[in-house]
């Protein structure tokens, strides 16, 4: 099953889950040191690379290249979706969701109606918020998450308290 490649990607990259479910094998390129997916319908109609490799999205360029092996397509069809179904066909919002709840469900994070308290979404907002904390720009955090208007990156640069007392206690 897909779902955990699905996961580390849109944690690892920062994608949007539609993203990431539309990949086609001729957006993948895993050639060593050129380790990239070219995301060709982005919410704001764009074209943008999003760029992988061995040191920042390590687990993502490995579950790509087992999946490449594993579906046996070393020279695999541009066009072919690579996330796949157990019935052969891309995978569904709706099937990534459930699949997101069983994982939240068996980690115990749910809320006392059972429902998760954390959507794939959510691991988008990670990635941005983790490459502020980096002291990453915010042109290049605005560039890895396909941002159109940098208003959109600000957004993760708000301060949490915790920054601030550090920052403050540590004399920065």
């Amino acid at each position: 099953q897909p779902y955990r490649l699905i996961f580390t990607l849109l944690r690892e990259t920062g994608m949007r889950a539609g993203e990431v479910l539309d990949l086609r094998w001729g957006d993948v390129l895993l050639d060593a040191g050129r380790e990239a997916l070219r995301v060709r319908e982005a919410k704001n109609g764009t074209e943008r690379t999003v760029i992988l490799g061995p040191t920042a999205t390590p687990r993502s360029v490995r579950g790509l290249r087992a999946a490449r092996r594993a579906q046996g397509r070393s020279t695999s069809a541009d066009h072919e979706v690579v996330f796949l179904s157990n019935r052969g066909t891309r995978v569904s919002y709706d099937a990534l969701h459930y699949q997101w709840a069983r994982l939240c469900h068996a980690a115990g994070l749910v809320d006392e109606a059972g429902a998760p308290r954390y959507t794939p979404h959510q691991l988008r907002h990670t990635r941005g918020s983790e490459l502020i904390a980096q002291g990453q720009r915010v042109e290049i955090v605005q560039r890895v998450l396909g941002h159109r208007d940098i208003r959109s990156t600000l957004g993760y640069t708000e301060l949490r308290d915790a920054q601030v007392r550090a920052a403050l206690e540590g004399g920065h």
